[in-house]
Order: structure tokens, then C-alpha cells, then sequence
């Protein structure tokens, strides 16, 4: 360049809005990149060598200056048009935070350059027109990517001659004020015909106020206050999320009321419309700018302009945005502000997972327990009106199951009926979801209808069929046998569910439906599901739980060979346990469930389904007792059979609830099943299971103390066992044998026996290693009556071991007594209290009534 100032051209360039807070350091990077790669190549189109020319970064744009030869009307025709549409095609596969608007400003002068770059007056006037507010405002609102402005000069000699395609008339005149320089320019806007917005906007009078009044029944929530309170103070996107009328609203309009005096800078609210009825963000977007100030005609028709626009006025602001009722993600990114003093708050139907990107910080709001339920319906209704009716106000609340929506509504029908009593409501709503509405802008069902009618149609279906299922929860297994489908396919269907905020996850692949939220799907399934599909439905989670039952009991009772099951709907995807552990457990996890199933098969009138479920529950039973829910199976499984066509099926349900009233210590009542359970299988001519029976009779008559009919019980059995060549059942005879002798003081010839169940129990080619343990376990209290007490000890510790490897906490129980009348008749009485006091707590854990023998023994041996 020539030592002296030169007259040349000089074009600028600045992207609008790149230090913004919505543009990260990776997204300026790739805007820097975009503009160079896109101006160049600009260039290169208009026959503009950029190698000629020299550039000056500013980080944000660039100055370049272009050498004499190169003719001035290059620079506005064709370089601007070709540029703007460059833009467009980038901008239009750019994200929104890569997206690049830019000023430019062509001059020409004389311009220098020294050891420190480019200098001159013209220079300085050039990038002051770049800086003119007028020119902010023309690309604020314009409809294309680009503004211009050339200064007088450039106007004067290309310009007005309209050289090539330029025409005059799309250049309008602004007279500019920047810093104590003023300047005049010609502003255009490259490829449209519209004038340029170039009027100065007036700030707005005041700040915007939009917030909604709080409600009058706001209670507690003190919880999720803190919480909100915290990430405001610390300028945070919140997402408020819960099940449909759980009070999110009213929850986020009693904060932001409560807080609102510290942004000073404006509080905003809209109604997103949620998922069945989202509100357009041109509406929402055009509403806030003109809440700020800006003139009806300024206000962009581009959403992603609008939203710029909205960022560039809230910049540096204190606001609180109350989103209600999103429907997207999308709309919560396009309505933040720019500013980090700035807190968004939105509400959902759905969980908008996507904002975590954004930093969003989610909070629950959970249901209203009881007294803070009680608390609203006095607001509502009149404390003195509620605290007269205490136990029907705390009825009423579980009914509504904590949702504000569902208390409003009954406390509106109180308050319209004065004369009516709390307990007179709750009769009335009898179950009954349609009860909870009142006129037509209060409604229960109407605030569920929203979220079901956004579901998809399978999710939608699956919602109705699931709204049937018998238990409390359920997971993705049960949910795929409603529909017949697999199970992954159902776990996306119950995603879009929890996400719709109509079902809560419980624990890991367990969900359930909140009390009304049932209601709701059962109510829909009503209406919208024929009685055979509905029938159908049912069977399908029925016969699911009857084949994942049987499988887990296969796992662990192998022995338990040839069980007769009846399947009509085989699951898609078949439940496979890893081993003993886990499909103990898994009965374990789903034993609750079992048990509504079956009582859902005995309503339905399905016996076999009935007796089948309790039979598929022995496993379990065996393992960890849980006495209460065998009582409930095996009721039922009698109930079911008794009378009918299946002899065997009721033989089978009298065993087992004879031998749960054994160790329940009711020996009356186990008698009498047993008995029962004896004739049927002597009808069927059963041979082994009539030696079965002589067995059970003997636990009772051991129980109530006669030994010696006990021991003439179990040696007819163990003779029908070896006469039918029932190895398995043999051992377990040699069992009671052995037990029954210890009882009679006869340890050594117990020993004999016991070390032979043993060997018979460990051969099997089946391994039952619960019975081995039992064998072990009888075989270690002989050696301790006998004094063989080095013997006993080893032989209790392989029993604790084998016990607690098969996962039965009544066996450990048992162990431990064992250990502690062992420790106890060699003296050593610490260590036999210890093993008292573990054995005391495990059976009181069970609900076994052997631990009164327990206590007895501990306070025999004293302190």
C-alpha cells in the first residue's frame, strides 16, 4: 500500500448481536467461520478479488479495504444481493444460536496505514455509520439478513446514477448521530422492497406487569419454595412439573407474586395453550415486544426475528417470565431472555426433558398431603364448617388424592350446597370421577382429558387397557401383554406417558397411575373399549403374570416337576430370571400384584387362573413365609376349587393352607384341611400324596407335643415315599423322622436318620439345597442333645451359609435358635443371648409365633 493515505473504498461489516448470552464460545467460533466463508465467497461472485484487498478483524465483523482499480459499483451491485441471499441459505441450515445477521456500511476516502493497521477520517466515518442506532434498527426489523447503509459520497457518485441494477428509490435517506458526530447516510436493504424501520425507539414507559393474582387456596409447598426461590436467586430456567391438577399454576403464580418487586425490569406471562392447543410464539413473541415498547409496525413477522429482537431489548434486564401450559421445549428456547439476572419459569403437562441443555433445573410439585388438604378446604369452605367434620374432610382429601383441582371442585360443590355435610359429599362422589366437576370451567375429567387426548393412539390405548390392571403398579412387561406387543415398543408407550405427566415412576421400570388419573383411564376404557376387549385385556395381564409366576417358580423349586398351568395368551416377550436370587426377588417385587391378580381371576369367575396364581406362589412362601398374603392365595385357591371338577387342584389348595396354619401354630384348623386334602387324594387313589398326608398330620400332632404319634405319622409316610420310589419326598420324611426323635430325647437314633436324609437330600439330580440345609440344620440339634458339640457347631455354620444362599430368612431364623441352644448348654451365655436376640427380631420380622418359645428361652437364661 502506498506510504500516504490513498482514496479507496472501504465496506464494514458487523454481525449483529454476537456476543449475546444465547451464543456460547462454540457458537461464536462457527459464526466467525460462517461470515468469512460467506463474505469471500460473496466476493468471488462479484469479481471482487479479496487477495487485493486488506482486512482488518474486529472479532465481530471486519473492515476491508478495497484497492482503487476495483470499481465502486461492484460493491453494491452485485456484491450486496449476492450476499444477503448467501446468508439466507446459511442462516437456513444454521442453528438458531449460528445464525448470522449483519450491518454493512460502504465509503470511500482516504485511508492510511501505519504500524498499527488502518487509519483515517474516512475510516472512523465509516465504522460510525456501522455503529448508527438508525441501522440497528432497519435489521431488527427487517425481513432479510442484511442492512445497509453507504454514505453520502458513495450515494452521490453510484447511487443515483443507478449503474447496473441499483435503483435509487430502494436507498433511503438517515440522518445519524453517533457519539458527537453527526453523519448522513443512504440505508438499504438488499432483495426486498420494503423502507427500512429507521425511526429511534422510545424505551417504554414503564416496565411490563403481566403476572396473573395469586389464588386465594394456595397452601404449604414450603419444599418446592425453597427450591424456586434458590434458583431464581441464581437467575435459572425451572421447569415445574406433576401429574395434570396437581397445582403447578397456582404454584408458579404464588411465587412469582411473591417475588416480583425484585425484578424490576418486567414480569411477563403467557398461556402456551399446552400440548392439544399450543399458542403460535409469533402471537406470544409479538405480545412481549410491544410490551416493551416497540410500535406495532416494527414488530417483526419472523418468528426467529421476533425472538432475536426479544433477546436484543431484554439484554441486561432483571425479568421474570412465567411460561404456563408449554407445550415444547421450543417454545420455552425461543422466550428466554438474554439476560443472566433474568429467571424463566415454566409449566408443563409434559416433562420437556430437552431443556436440560439449556440448564433448566426441574421441580416436582408433589400432591397435598392430608392436613395441608384439610388446610384448603377450610380456606374454601369455612374452618369452623371442616373442623366440625375432621375424619370426612381427611376422607374427602384421600379420595382426591391431594390434587387442588379435585379439592377446589368439592369444595365448590360445599360451598353450593350449604346444607350438605362433608360426609354427605364424599357418599356422593362414591367413586365416581364425573362427580368431581362443577358448571363447566371446574372439571376433574376435563383437566385429564387434555393430556389423554395428546397421547398418541397406541400410548392412548395402552392408558386404557393399563387403567384395568388389577394391582398398584406395574412395569413394561405386564403393559407390552395388554397390547400383545413387545416389550421394548410398550416402554417407549409408557414413556410417552410419564412424559405426559399421566403416569409417576415408582422405582426403576415401575410406574403406577395416581388414584384419579386411574379412575380416569378406567372411565375411558369404559367408554371407548368394547366389554371383550376390555375382558381380553384383562386376560392377557392375567396370563402374564401366571407365566413370569411359574417361570420364577421353576427357578426356585426345580423340583417341582409337571405343573399344570393353563396359558391362553403366551407373552410377545417371555420374562427370563438369572437365577435363584433373582427370581425370588421378582416374586418378592411382585407379590402384591399376584395377589390382585388372583382376586381379579376370582371375580372374573376364572378358578383355574385362581388356584393356578397360588400354587405359582409357593416358592416364595417356602423361602420367606409372609404369612398374611399366603393366607389371602390360599383362601382363595380353596374357595376357588372346593365343590368343583378338579379334584386335585382342591387337594392341592387344602395342603397348603393346612400346612400355613401349622406354622401358624393352628393346629385345629390345619387338621381339618389337611384331612380334607387327605380324603381327596385317597378319592384320586394318589398313592404318594396319601403318604403326603400322613406326613402333614404328623407336623401337627409334633407341634402340640405327642411326639410318639408324630413318629408313627412320619414312618408310615417315609414307607409310602419308598414304596413309590420318591427319593426327594423320602429325604423330607427322614426330616420329620429325625425331628420328631429329638423331640423324644432319642438324639442318637435321630442322628442316624438325619445323616441319612442328608445324603438322600445332596444325590438328588435335582439339587434342592433348601432341604439339605433343613437335613443339616435337624442333624446339628441332634449332635447337641447327644454332646457332640464340635460337630454341631460346623454343622450350624454350613447351615447359616447354605440358608442365606437360598435366600430364606425363616431358615437363618432357625439357625441362629439353633446356635444359641447350643451356646447356652455349653455355657458360653453371651454368645447364646446374642444368637436369642438375632433369632427374636428375624421372627418378629416374619410375623412367626415362635418367637414367644424365643422370648421364653432369652429370659430363662437372664441377664
Amino acid at each position: 500500500m502506498h506510504p500516504y493515505p490513498t482514496h479507496q473504498s472501504v465496506l464494514a461489516f458487523d454481525v449483529e448481536g454476537f456476543s449475546d448470552p444465547y451464543r456460547d464460545d462454540s457458537a461464536q467460533t462457527v459464526v466467525r467461520a460462517g461470515i468469512y466463508r460467506v463474505v469471500q465467497d460473496s466476493f468471488a461472485a462479484a469479481g471482487i478479488p479479496w487477495d487485493l484487498c486488506v482486512h482488518e478483524d474486529r472479532g465481530d465483523g471486519a473492515i476491508v479495504v478495497v484497492p482503487p482499480e476495483v470499481s465502486k459499483v461492484l460493491l453494491l451491485d452485485p456484491l450486496l444481493s449476492g450476499l444477503c441471499a448467501a446468508l439466507v441459505d446459511y442462516n437456513r441450515h444454521a442453528r438458531l444460536s449460528e445464525r448470522i445477521r449483519l450491518r454493512l456500511v460502504v465509503h470511500a476516502g482516504e485511508v492510511g496505514v501505519d504500524d498499527y493497521g488502518l487509519s483515517g477520517t474516512d475510516l472512523l466515518a465509516a465504522c460510525r455509520l456501522l455503529e448508527a442506532e438508525e441501522l440497528r434498527i432497519a435489521l431488527r426489523h427487517s425481513p432479510v439478513p442484511l442492512a445497509a447503509i453507504v454514505s453520502d459520497g458513495i450515494y452521490d457518485s453510484i447511487v443515483r446514477h443507478g449503474f447496473r441494477n441499483i435503483d435509487p428509490a430502494a436507498f433511503h435517506p438517515v440522518a445519524v448521530k453517533v457519539k458527537r458526530n453527526r453523519l448522513h447516510g443512504w440505508i438499504h436493504l438488499p432483495g426486498t422492497s420494503i423502507p427500512p424501520v429507521i425511526d429511534r425507539e422510545d424505551p417504554p414507559s414503564d416496565s411490563p406487569r403481566q403476572l396473573r393474582a395469586a389464588t386465594g387456596t394456595f397452601v404449604n409447598r414450603k419444599r418446592e419454595l425453597r427450591t424456586l426461590d434458590q434458583a431464581g436467586r441464581q437467575g435459572q430456567l425451572v421447569v415445574l412439573i406433576g401429574p395434570p391438577g396437581v397445582g403447578k399454576t397456582a404454584f408458579a403464580l404464588y411465587w412469582a407474586n411473591r417475588v416480583r418487586a425484585r425484578y424490576d425490569g418486567g414480569q411477563f406471562y403467557a398461556d402456551l395453550g399446552g400440548p392439544g392447543r399450543p399458542v403460535a410464539l409469533v402471537e406470544v413473541l409479538g405480545r412481549f415486544l410491544r410490551a416493551l415498547g416497540v410500535a406495532a409496525a416494527r414488530v417483526p413477522v419472523d418468528t426467529d426475528e421476533q425472538a432475536a429482537m426479544f433477546r436484543s431489548l431484554t439484554a441486561g434486564r432483571r425479568l421474570l417470565i412465567l411460561l404456563d401450559n408449554v407445550a415444547s421445549a421450543d417454545q420455552v428456547r425461543a422466550l428466554m431472555p438474554a439476560s443472566e439476572s433474568s429467571v424463566t419459569v415454566a409449566t408443563s403437562r409434559v416433562r420437556l426433558g430437552g431443556l436440560i441443555t439449556q440448564g433448566a433445573r426441574f421441580v416436582e410439585i408433589d400432591r397435598l398431603g392430608v392436613p395441608d388438604g384439610v388446610e384448603l378446604l377450610s380456606r374454601a369452605v369455612g374452618a369452623v364448617r371442616i373442623k366440625n367434620e375432621l375424619d370426612s374432610a381427611r376422607e374427602l382429601v384421600t379420595f382426591c388424592g391431594g390434587l387442588p383441582i379435585a379439592l377446589c371442585v368439592a369444595a365448590a360443590r360445599l360451598v353450593s350446597h350449604p346444607k350438605w355435610t362433608v360426609k354427605r359429599l364424599v357418599a356422593d362422589l362414591d367413586g365416581r370421577l364425573d362427580r368431581l366437576s362443577f358448571g363447566d370451567d371446574l372439571s376433574v375429567k376435563a383437566v385429564f382429558d387434555v393430556s389423554y387426548q395428546a397421547l398418541s393412539m397406541p400410548a392412548a390405548r395402552l392408558y386404557r387397557l393399563l387403567g384395568l390392571h388389577p394391582g398398584p403398579d406395574f412395569d413394561a412387561g405386564v403393559a407390552a401383554a395388554a397390547l400383545r406387543t413387545s416389550r421394548p415398543e410398550a416402554e417407549r408407550l409408557i414413556d410417552e406417558m410419564v412424559n405426559a405427566n399421566l403416569l409417576e415412576e415408582v422405582a426403576e421400570d415401575r410406574c403406577r397411575f395416581h388414584d384419579l388419573i386411574r379412575l380416569h383411564a378406567m372411565e375411558i376404557a369404559e367408554s371407548d373399549e368394547s366389554s371383550a376387549d376390555r375382558a381380553l385385556g384383562v386376560h392377557r395381564m392375567l396370563d402374564w403374570y401366571l407365566d413370569t409366576a411359574t417361570a420364577a417358580g421353576r427357578v426356585v423349586t426345580p423340583h417341582r416337576q409337571g405343573l399344570r398351568r393353563d396359558i391362553e395368551h403366551v407373552p410377545v416377550d417371555q420374562v427370563t430370571f438369572d437365577g435363584h436370587a433373582d427370581a425370588l426377588d421378582w416374586l418378592d417385587r411382585e407379590r402384591t400384584n399376584l395377589l390382585a391378580a388372583a382376586r381379579a381371576a376370582a371375580e372374573r369367575g376364572m378358578p383355574t387362573k385362581v388356584w393356578q396364581l397360588a400354587d405359582a406362589m409357593w416358592g416364595l412362601f417356602l423361602y420367606r413365609t409372609h404369612y398374611h398374603d399366603w393366607m389371602q392365595f390360599d383362601l382363595l385357591a380353596v374357595e376357588a376349587t372346593r365343590g368343583g371338577p378338579d379334584l386335585a387342584a382342591e387337594a392341592e389348595a387344602q395342603d397348603r393352607l393346612g400346612l400355613l396354619y401349622h406354622a401358624l401354630h393352628r393346629n385345629d384348623e390345619a387338621l381339618t384341611h389337611m384331612a380334607r386334602a387327605a380324603e381327596l387324594w385317597r378319592e384320586l387313589g394318589e398313592r404318594h400324596r396319601i403318604a403326603g398326608s400322613t406326613e402333614r398330620f404328623g407336623f401337627a400332632h409334633l407341634d402340640e407335643g405327642r411326639a410318639d404319634l408324630a413318629i408313627d405319622h412320619f414312618t408310615r409316610a417315609l414307607a409310602g415315599y419308598r414304596e413309590a420310589g420318591e427319593s426327594r419326598s423320602t429325604g423330607l420324611a427322614l426330616i420329620s423322622l429325625g425331628r420328631a426323635l429329638i423331640e423324644s430325647g432319642r438324639y442318637t437314633e435321630a442322628t442316624g436318620h438325619l445323616h441319612e436324609a442328608h445324603t438322600e437330600l445332596t444325590a438328588l439330580p435335582i439339587p434342592d439345597p433348601y432341604n439339605s440345609a433343613r437335613a443339616l440344620l435337624a442333624l446339628a440339634r441332634a449332635e447337641t442333645g447327644a454332646g457332640n458339640w464340635t460337630g454341631a457347631h460346623t454343622h450350624l455354620q454350613a447351615t447359616l451359609t447354605a440358608m442365606r444362599e437360598v435366600n430364606s430368612p425363616l431358615g437363618e431364623a432357625d439357625t441362629h435358635w439353633a446356635l444359641a441352644e447350643l451356646y447356652e448348654k455349653t455355657g458360653d451365655h453371651d454368645q447364646a443371648r446374642h444368637h436369642y436376640q438375632v433369632t427374636e427380631s428375624m421372627l418378629t420380622d416374619l410375623g412367626n409365633p415362635g418367637v414367644a418359645r424365643v422370648r421364653a428361652q432369652l429370659t430363662a437364661l437372664g441377664s
